[in-house]
């Protein structure tokens, strides 16, 4: 059984030491025989580097290293030499803010290796005369740009810095359209998490090939489910042991918590990065998703009032996926590019192409939705956690009163959040009672939303404000063995928000289940908000 790969980027070590490699040379095959200049676009940890340090091991003629995959036993690839450039603003260190600095000093690491004389002052012609002059002595140059966004990425909370680093860039990569059309060029590949529209190799170098959803590259990073099965075959079946769970059944949940990620609307994807710690540890958790650091965009979903369940279907056009820029960002465009989103469906017609966004697995989306609740309640991540472990054991053991009582928990001091002191005197002029109905209002909707927020994470198959053929129901929420249809009252009783359920009927639909089902009545207090009453009766 092979070692994994975790943490290893560097395709010659990998090949040499005999760790797992995914063979994914006949895609890189093809993308060399179509073009010559290209752009891709993925989320962190996806695999970019690793295929940065492969085009750079092709390039530099080490043909030993393919010998054993597609591109070395099916191709007459010559494997010839080539001066190559390799440029990875990742490692740059987090948050760079002397950006120019750093890559006028590569600049002149690179003019000392190949010997080459540069005399200019600017980023710009610096960049110009490294590459010519490497050109000039012999053949022209492979440029290798890993993660070139993350200097802007960095900034999203300081705007004005994320805008110096974006001209600083602008200035690196004006001068390959004309390193291009000069012969100085052989190959050019870049990637990045998002592809801003503003930035000058987009609008510059408009020949480049933008391969982030295009065949070529469907399945040239992440795992499939073929080759999950057929690679990491002998870490499956340890897997089944030590988890001592059927094949069938491991998969399916293997499947369920890091498959899912798509850039055709087709192809479906494991995260490698993922799918890696899991047969290291055996253990399903949120690897991917807790190395990030997703806290402006959950700012952002609240501040901007983005409902989160609106996250779980996103409909949108092809125009979406290249208007990304720094002076708008848009929210779904971001959760779309860092890979909190992905395309579930595509359609391609005359129209044009239309597509659907949403969380690409269980992992993804149990994570998101854990960040919001703790943003919109406005609690810290120890209470929310310990509220949402004691509301699921409360409602899978059948005990509503856990529930309510973890719920007050969760609500309290939520009004004064939403309206804080600064607020409040501003608004001494206005009527108390408008002042009333606006913050009600602003409650009423946070409550909506965190209900469903609670109920989503505790992976509870939940139906929120379900319409029935006399009315609407507010929740149904469903465990492993009990239903609960819950209506919520304001200013009301709890026993009326009974008598509704009952009188329309809303239980009919689970007469013949074998799950026991309760109705659950809550009134909140317009003057507490929060929980005033509350009584649950089990249906027969």
């Amino acid at each position: 059984m092979k070692k994994l790969p975790l943490g290893r980027q560097n395709f010659e070590d990998i090949i040499k030491e005999n760790l797992l490699y995914v063979d994914k040379t006949d895609r890189v095959y093809n993308i060399i025989e179509n073009g010559s200049l290209y752009f891709l676009a993925r989320p962190r940890r996806f695999g970019k580097s690793l295929l940065i340090s492969t085009f750079r091991h092709l390039f530099e003629g080490k043909k030993e290293l393919f010998k054993d995959l597609y591109l070395g036993k099916s191709t007459d690839y010559a494997f010839e030499t080539y001066p190559v450039l390799q440029f990875n603003f990742a490692k740059l260190g987090h948050q760079v803010e002397n950006l120019e600095e750093e890559l006028i000093n590569q600049i002149e690491g690179y003019a000392k290796f190949f010997q080459v004389e540069i005399e200019e002052t600017s980023l710009s012609t610096r960049f110009f005369s490294l590459v010519k002059g490497i050109s000039e002595k012999g053949k022209p140059v492979v440029l290798l740009v890993d993660e070139y966004d993350k200097p802007i990425i960095d900034f999203f909370t300081e705007i004005e810095k994320a805008k110096i680093n974006q001209k600083v860039l602008r200035s690196f990569f004006t001068p390959l359209k004309d390193l291009d059309s000069q012969g100085h060029l052989h190959f050019l590949f870049i990637t990045g998490v998002s592809k801003f529209s503003k930035v000058s190799l987009f609008s510059d170098l408009n020949n480049l090939k933008d391969l982030s959803k295009t065949p070529l590259s469907s399945d040239l990073l992440g795992i499939t489910q073929e080759e999950l099965e057929d690679y990491f075959k002998s870490h499956i079946e340890v897997a089944t042991q030590k988890m001592n769970i059927p094949k069938v059944e491991l998969l399916k949940w293997i499947k369920k918590w890091y498959n899912g990620y798509s850039y055709d609307g087709q192809i479906r994807l494991y995260n490698p990065f993922s799918l890696l710690n899991f047969f290291m540890d055996y253990r399903f958790d949120n690897y991917w998703f807790e190395t990030g650091t997703p806290t402006f965009l959950v700012e952002t979903i609240k501040n901007e009032y983005v409902n989160p369940r609106e996250l779980e279907s996103i409909k949108v056009d092809n125009y979406f996926f290249n208007s990304f820029s720094l002076e708008q960002l848009d929210i779904v465009g971001l959760l779309y590019q860092t890979g909190y989103l992905t395309i579930k469906e595509a359609t391609f017609g005359f129209s044009g192409s239309k597509y659907v966004l949403g969380y690409p697995n269980i992992e993804v989306r149990h994570s998101m939705i854990y960040n919001l609740a703790q943003a919109y309640t406005y609690k810290t991540k120890s209470v929310v956690s310990s509220a949402m472990v004691n509301m699921l054991g409360g409602l899978e053991e059948g005990d509503v009163a856990v529930f309510i009582q973890q719920l007050k928990i969760i609500l309290s001091d939520i009004s004064y959040h939403l309206h804080p002191p600064k607020i409040r005197d501003r608004q001494k002029d206005v009527k108390k009672e408008q002042r009333e109905i606006e913050l009600f209002k602003m409650w009423e909707g946070y409550f909506q939303t965190i209900i469903y927020l609670i109920t989503s994470y505790m992976d509870m198959i939940v139906d929120s404000e379900v319409t029935k053929h006399k009315g609407r129901l507010d929740l149904i929420a469903q465990t492993e063995n009990n239903i609960y249809l819950m209506e919520f009252k304001l200013d009301g009783t709890s026993t009326d928000a009974i008598e509704q359920i009952k009188k329309r009927e809303y239980a009919a639909s689970y007469k013949n289940s074998t799950k026991k089902v309760f109705l659950v009545g809550v009134n909140f207090s317009k003057e507490e908000r929060n929980v005033e009453n509350w009584e649950s009766v089990v249906w027969k």
